[in-house]
């Protein structure tokens, strides 16, 4: 599989998540150099349904 799906349990509701990672390629400052972000999306329906409260 191109990603890895994370599945959170709680109170009998599971949610699935894939994440994707970006990564700031050749920065003019250095203190970005190793950024990266961590996006999590729904993987399936029911989970793009469901709202935390």
């Amino acid at each position: 599989m191109p990603v890895i799906p994370v599945t959170f349990a709680k109170d009998g509701l599971t949610v699935s998540y894939f994440s994707m990672i970006t990564t700031v390629g050749t920065p003019q400052d250095i203190t970005a150099q190793e950024l990266r972000v961590e996006s999590f999306y729904p993987a399936d329906q029911e989970t793009a349904r469901h709202r935390w409260t």
